[in-house]
């Protein structure tokens, strides 16, 4: 039977579904938005409508200097490779004196599937004897919590759990010592297996979240990991219960580490370490080990904010081939007259030599950028270059690792640069840029390609020709919402994508080929996703957020099929999972191992689909069971045994978890896809009632 759906009152006094499940969903697409749109097309805000294309691996994020609060994040660690590092610290010698571990887990699976542990927080080197403490879960123990901890660097001391942690719930967990005594907490309960800890080893291991460094670096988390905070000096759970906090956690008095609840994992406490997805916490924007941001968190979002709608930001890899292209206008041919070019930046890397380019024109070598030294000038700074003449803000430049707001403003030919409110040039220049553009780019430069690049984030870029959004003063009030169009906006791109997102916040989503929504024919809401049977895909960028493992999932839409000459793939996460309607009209399923064989080869649905009419389809895996089940229009259509241990997915785009077609392309769907979810857990295990709405966003 299916899951009854509980009504929440809002305050309007309405009513509004929600899912008891909601928090294993992975995946909710609604589809709704505007005829035609697809996500590789950011969406200018302006009166003006430009096309703004963007290239390479440009994404629309909800990182964004407009987010809710900021302890309202996780972060996503695929289980493989992912991990954060903090430099070795004192702050994290924790003696014989009371401290407390905590953190938010969510795990994707349980440990073993692929795993023997996840580590959560760790401070433990087998080499060197560099032992201290690490808390983790383990599948040995049943999926128990434990503490290792170690008195002289080689010994190990452990305690573990009485209770097990659920896969694909939030839990909140807890190491205390209390005067000497450990104990574990779950969910707010301390757990019978207590110990006494002595005085912990002073190691000089790095703190690592997501892995343990023993045995060259083993036990990847998989899942989510939110509000880690290291407590040196207080035992803060004393009793034998709590109430497991509602809010983001807050820099107590002797936090020496609080990560993991902000957008880009900065150090919340006062010592504001520096973490890094890697052993030398150096490069910690660039490497390639580099957990996933998400606005996915234990806490509820927030209603007055939402990338989806309002715009989140595009992460730019500081290559040759990812920016952004506007359309050629007049509305960039400037001349003489005033203007006002704006953005929020988020620079992760350093420009030693070559410039960062914000905004410049195409056809002509006419820009905005900075530097942090080279090219024209010696000293660190903002510049534009308007036809050959150049203007420079030396000693001036947007911090790295934080969101400035900056402005480009000519005021009757004085030119007024800001950042994040301050003036930081004033001179009257005159310049004249030349009518001759063909156009804009943001993120690199034209003319030199090879060079001149941006690497980090960027959030609503605002272009007024004519006029100016501010006066010309000294300061200017930072606006503290996404920007929106005023009077004269030629251009305004918020870094909100053309509506196909996921509700859950988990996952972006690539539009590949002609894939994009249809208002005309649509199951609920305002559209459907429309694919024309030649490649279309929508392809998921969580890819480990995919069925994995033996664990129980369901998979339903509603699919409106007009074609079925080839096979028609509705969903596939690459060899392991795949979900066809068959040349015969009814649903067939691979499923397949490790190994890159099939254990499921084929097997279909005992009734067909019509053609041209709206179906809805679930495919149920229930692990408790070992059963696979498809059911049509809410009724069980064949059923089979599958014991598979579904392998994960590379992250390579042939092995990629894809809507509406194969991984590569191939058995591209033709027709309309709705109501697409994707859920860690075996909704169906009878006959039911076939949704007669949208499906809850909560």
């Amino acid at each position: 039977m299916s899951l009854i759906a509980q009504k929440l009152i809002s305050a309007s006094g309405a009513t509004e579904e929600t899912d008891d499940s909601f928090n294993l969903v992975t995946s909710l697409y609604h589809f709704d938005g505007s005829n035609g749109a697809q996500n590789n097309t950011l969406l200018d805000s302006s009166p003006e409508s430009h096309t703004v294309t963007r290239n390479a691996d440009i994404v629309q994020g909800s990182f964004s200097p407009f987010s809710s609060e900021e302890g309202k994040w996780s972060a996503s660690f695929d289980g493989t490779d992912d991990y954060l590092g903090v430099l070795s610290s004192s702050d994290f010698a924790l003696g014989s004196g009371d401290f407390t571990l905590e953190a938010f887990v969510f795990q994707n699976n349980e440990a073993g599937s692929g795993n023997t542990s996840h580590n959560i927080i760790n401070k433990w080197n087998n080499t060197g004897n560099l032992k201290s403490y690490f808390l983790r879960i383990t599948e040995s123990s049943g999926q128990k919590l434990q503490f290792f901890w170690s008195t002289d660097g080689n010994s190990n001391n452990y305690i573990t759990s009485n209770d097990s942690l659920n896969v694909g719930q939030w839990h909140h967990v807890a190491v205390v010592n209390n005067g000497g005594t450990l104990t574990l907490f779950i969910d707010g309960t301390a757990q019978s297996s207590t110990g006494t800890a002595g005085t912990l080893y002073t190691s000089s291991a790095q703190i690592q979240i997501g892995r343990t460094a023993a045995d060259s670096g083993s036990q990847y988390f998989d899942g989510f990991i939110s509000n880690v905070r290291i407590v040196k000096g207080t035992a803060i759970y004393t009793s034998s219960s709590y109430t497991v906090p509602t809010a983001p956690l807050t820099a107590v008095t002797n936090t020496k580490l609080l990560t993991c609840c902000s957008n880009r994992f900065r150090d919340k406490s006062t010592s504001a370490h520096r973490v890094a997805p890697n052993d030398s916490g150096v490069n910690h924007m660039t490497s390639t080990i580099l957990p996933k941001v998400q606005p996915f968190s234990p806490f509820a979002p927030s209603s007055s904010y939402s990338a989806a709608s309002k715009g989140g930001s595009g992460f730019f890899d500081q290559t040759s081939d990812c920016y952004f292209d506007v359309s050629d206008a007049t509305d960039f041919d400037f001349g003489t007259g005033d203007y006002t070019v704006e953005m929020w930046v988020y620079p992760t890397t350093t420009f030693l030599v070559n410039w960062a380019m914000a905004f410049n024109t195409i056809g002509v070598n006419q820009y905005w950028a900075w530097t942090d030294g080279g090219g024209n000038s010696a000293a660190a700074g903002l510049s534009s270059y308007p036809s050959g003449n150049y203007s420079g803000s030396f000693d001036h430049m947007p911090n790295r690792f934080s969101w400035s707001h900056i402005v480009f403003q000519n005021t009757s030919g004085t030119e007024n640069w800001y950042i994040n409110g301050v003036r930081v040039y004033n001179a009257t220049n005159n310049p004249s840029f030349s009518a001759s553009a063909t156009g804009v780019r943001v993120g690199l430069s034209p003319a030199y390609a090879s060079q001149f690049f941006y690497g980090g984030y960027i959030s609503d870029v605002r272009v007024l020709k004519g006029s100016n959004a501010y006066s010309n003063a000294s300061t200017l009030t930072v606006p503290t919402a996404p920007l929106g169009s005023v009077t004269n906006t030629k251009l305004l791109t918020n870094f909100t994508n053309a509506a196909i997102f996921d509700q859950t916040g988990k996952t972006n989503v690539d539009t590949v080929g002609n894939a994009q929504l249809d208002t005309s024919v649509k199951k609920f809401g305002t559209a459907s996703a429309e694919f024309d049977g030649t490649g279309d895909r929508l392809v998921l960028s969580n890819y480990h957020l995919a069925p994995v493992g033996t664990q129980s999932f369901t998979v339903e839409c509603f699919a409106y099929v007009t074609d079925v000459s080839n096979y028609r793939c509705i969903y596939s996460a690459g060899y392991g999972i795949q979900i066809y309607i068959w040349t015969d009209s009814k649903v067939s399923l691979y499923i397949g191992n490790a190994s890159g064989s099939y254990d499921v080869n084929g097997f279909q649905s005992t009734s067909t689909i019509s053609t041209n009419t709206w179906t809805h389809i679930a495919v149920v895996r229930d692990s408790s069971n070992s059963t696979l089940t498809i059911f049509i229009n809410g009724t069980a259509s064949g059923q089979t045994s599958v014991t598979t241990d579904i392998p994960k997915l590379t992250g390579a785009s042939d092995y990629s978890h894809v809507i509406g077609s194969y991984s590569n392309g191939n058995y591209s769907f033709s027709g309309y896809i709705d109501e697409f979810r994707l859920t860690h857990k075996a909704r169906y295990t009878s006959n039911f009632t076939a949704p007669s709405k949208e499906f809850p966003n909560l």
